[in-house]
C-alpha cells in the first residue's frame, strides 16, 4: 500500500534530502521534475526557464547572454563599476608619474565576483559568476594635463551547473536538492554548461596636476560599445 503525503510534508523531505549527497529518487522521476519547473516558471521567469531546458537538452553548448537582460540587474552594474573605479585609481597614479611631453600605456585586469541576490531572475541562472574586466589605456601628459582614453573589454561568465549549495527554493515547487541536477548530469539526463556575456566600453579623462593649492582632479568618462545582443 503507498502513502501520499501532503504538499507540506513533501516539501520538508525535500529540503531534508538537500542535505543528502544524493535524493534517493530515481532519475525518470528527478528529470520530471526539472521538466516541470520549466513548464511551470515560463510565465514568472522565462530566462531562467529557457536555461534550466537548455541544462536538460541542450548536450553542454555554451549559451551567450543577453547583455541587456543581464546589465538590467544592479548587482551586475556594480560589478562593472567596481572594476572601472579600480582602472580609474590606477590611471590616476600613472598620471602623477608621468613627465611632461611623455606618453605610456596602461594594460590590466581586474575581476569582480558577482552574488546574485535570492529571489531574482538572475539568481535562478547564476548564483556566483565573475565579470573579468581587461583594459588597455594611453596616458600623455601636456603641461599640467594627462589625458587618458583607452578600451576595456568586459568577459562575464558562469558554468550552469549544479555542484555549489545544498538546495534552493524554487517557487511553487519549494526547496529542490541540489543533488537533483547532479544526479541527472550523472545519469546523462542533462549537461552542464558555459554561460558568457562580453561587451566593450572605452574611456575618455583627464587628469589635472593641481599640487598646490589643490590636490589634483580626475575626470573620466565611460562608454558602452554597441553591441547586437
Amino acid at each position: 500500500m503507498s502513502m501520499t503525503l501532503d504538499p507540506t510534508t513533501e516539501r520538508a523531505s525535500m529540503f531534508l534530502r538537500g542535505f543528502l549527497r544524493r535524493t534517493g529518487k530515481p532519475t525518470p522521476e528527478l528529470a520530471a521534475l526539472f521538466r516541470s519547473i520549466v513548464t511551470e516558471s515560463r510565465s514568472v521567469h522565462p530566462v531562467a526557464a529557457d536555461f534550466l531546458n537548455h541544462f536538460m537538452d541542450g548536450a553542454g553548448a555554451s549559451r551567450t547572454m543577453s547583455l541587456r537582460w543581464l546589465r538590467s540587474f544592479k548587482v551586475i552594474k556594480k560589478a562593472e563599476r567596481r572594476n572601472q573605479r579600480r582602472f580609474e585609481r590606477q590611471l590616476a597614479r600613472q598620471a602623477e608619474q608621468l613627465r611632461d611631453g611623455d606618453s605610456t600605456w596602461l594594460h590590466d585586469y581586474w575581476d569582480a565576483r558577482i552574488n546574485a541576490f535570492i529571489g531574482t531572475e538572475l539568481f535562478y541562472v547564476s548564483r556566483m559568476s565573475l565579470l573579468r574586466s581587461q583594459g588597455s589605456f594611453v596616458l600623455t601628459r601636456a603641461g599640467l594635463e594627462v589625458r587618458v582614453s583607452g578600451t576595456v573589454r568586459h568577459h562575464w561568465f558562469d558554468p550552469y551547473d549544479w555542484d555549489r549549495g545544498r538546495w534552493v527554493y524554487i517557487p511553487r515547487h519549494g526547496f529542490v536538492p541540489i543533488a537533483v541536477g547532479r544526479e541527472l548530469v550523472e545519469s546523462d539526463e542533462a549537461r552542464n554548461f558555459l554561460m558568457e556575456s562580453r561587451h566593450v566600453q572605452t574611456l575618455e579623462g583627464t587628469c589635472l596636476d593641481r599640487r598646490w593649492p589643490r590636490r589634483g582632479k580626475a575626470t573620466f568618462e565611460w562608454s558602452l560599445v554597441g553591441t547586437g545582443h
